[in-house]
């Protein structure tokens, strides 16, 4: 007994003294906690919460979980590593089956309301976005072997323009083409585009972005860039709704305007997007102050020279897509680059573009594509800034050509899809990678490349992602599944 109470009168003491331990040793207990525990530990008295939220604490989690590289952004780190670890989506909600085959493309409306799809099974597929997302409504556009290799919505979601890939015996064709989400998702309206990687772009709700690049090959012409404003007034009788797609190409329902023309030159079309010109750098010190109207606006393609090793350029355009004749122009910014580009998208808010390119490797006469993929983040509402470049992507291989996968960005993430099993996310103010996206078939000996990634134009704590194994995946934040 006396055993006994000599512990009991020895160990009292001790445990009063957990409130009474000094702030370095709390400290040095608290740095081997992960996040988690230490949000919980900060909860156990008004000592330990005051300790727990010491600075040094939440720098070196955010060293071990996002690396040295990186720099604080929000205003503490315990907000930084919260924005990080909390607020990025990088959990996954949904997976969306309905596809046959790889898809190529995927993208959100301007609301966030619907996802377009499309893929190498030829349908474009129309899903309602929400906590629980549906398929509304699927159309095969076109037959395998052709398929379907982008899709892009208006800004008023009535239509989505497509780039479809025509196989036949006498060579492939490629056709800009127009359905109406109204018109029981139809195809109303169809174009030949004459260069694939083209793709096109809308320039306002019923007028998309063609270019006349057949001159270019046969004859010394300039390339003109044409406004297609297309008609549907006529298009009620059920039957002619359900007409196939090359059959489009002999409607009248299309009035082709060319806007601009290119000096001729060593580069042919590639990737377009198109800004309103107000929104062209509009957050220099040097913002214009001239009027500026809807018709006016800023071109961004992507040039490819005609010799495969070449110098590529991303060049900058101001027109006027009402003018009643093409002006003959120079660009307003050229960025010269020595890359192939895999993809590119504008950001929701029309402030960033964003591409994907792989560097051209020489040795001797001999050239390839590197296997490392660079992202270049252009600022557009501050075009002196110098162009962002994150790193951190790959390819699987070298190689003599390109597989194509797109970018997204937000206010805060950048992401891409992958030829390695993930889509890829970055801090875009540190430039690190915070998390990879896993899209690991159950075979590990098949690869399942990204083939797109979508922030959702509202809500940059949601992405989707399409893959080769013809799902769409729908990713969350903690904090949005915790909503959920």
């Amino acid at each position: 007994s006396e055993r006994i109470l000599e512990l009991s009168s020895f160990e009292l003491p001790m445990e009063n003294d957990w409130e009474n331990l000094t702030d370095p040793i709390l400290l040095s207990v608290f740095s081997y906690l992960n996040f988690h525990e230490l949000n919980y530990a900060s909860k156990s008295c008004k000592n330990w919460y005051r300790v727990a939220q010491d600075e040094s604490l939440w720098r070196e989690l955010s060293f071990r979980y996002l690396g040295s590289r990186f720099s604080r952004h929000d205003d503490s780190w315990k907000s930084e590593l919260k924005r990080l670890t909390y607020h990025a989506p990088v959990h996954l909600h949904q997976t969306c089956e309905s596809h046959v085959d790889e898809v190529y493309n995927v993208c959100f409306s301007k609301s966030g309301k619907y996802i377009a799809t499309c893929g190498l099974d030829g349908n474009v597929k129309v899903w309602l976005f929400g906590p629980n997302t549906e398929l509304l409504h699927s159309r095969q556009v076109v037959d395998p072997p052709s398929y379907v290799n982008y899709v892009e919505f208006n800004e008023a979601e009535t239509h989505l323009l497509l780039n479809c890939m025509i196989k036949g015996d006498t060579g492939d064709q490629c056709l800009l083409a127009v359905m109406s989400i109204e018109k029981k998702f139809a195809v109303i309206a169809a174009r030949q585009s004459w260069f694939p990687n083209f793709r096109g772009t809308w320039l306002n709700n019923d007028t998309f972005l063609n270019a006349d690049v057949l001159a270019y090959f046969f004859s010394n012409d300039n390339i003109k860039l044409v406004a297609c404003t297309f008609y549907e007034e006529d298009l009620d009788d059920p039957f002619l709704l359900e007409r196939p797609l090359l059959d489009r190409l002999s409607d009248n329902n299309v009035d082709l305007r060319s806007f601009l023309e290119m000096e001729r030159d060593e580069f042919r079309p590639h990737f377009v997007k198109v800004i309103d010109w107000s929104e062209w750098n509009r957050d220099s010190p040097t913002k214009r102050t001239e009027d500026s109207n809807d018709n006016e606006k800023v071109v961004i393609l992507f040039q490819r020279s005609l010799e495969w090793d070449g110098v590529q350029r991303i060049v900058f355009y101001k027109a006027d897509i009402d003018s009643e004749t093409p002006s003959v122009t120079d660009p307003i910014k050229t960025i010269f680059i020595n890359y192939g580009c895999t993809g590119v998208q504008l950001s929701a808010d029309h402030r960033y573009i964003v591409y994907n390119f792989r560097g051209v490797c020489e040795d001797g006469d001999k050239s390839w594509y590197d296997k490392e993929v660079d992202m270049m983040v252009i600022n557009l509402a501050k075009s002196d800034d110098k162009p962002k470049i994150f790193s951190g992507n790959m390819s699987l291989e070298y190689s003599t050509f390109i597989s194509y996968f797109f970018p997204d960005a937000s206010s805060d993430f950048i992401a891409s899809g992958s030829e390695q099993d993930a889509a890829v996310i970055w801090d875009r103010h540190s430039k690190c990678v915070i998390s990879k996206l896993p899209h690991h078939l159950q075979d590990p000996a098949t690869q399942n490349g990204v083939s797109a990634v979508a922030f959702h134009p509202r809500d940059q704590e949601i992405i989707v992602s399409v893959a080769d194994d013809c799902k769409l995946r729908i990713w969350m934040s903690a904090n949005r599944t915790r909503h959920l």
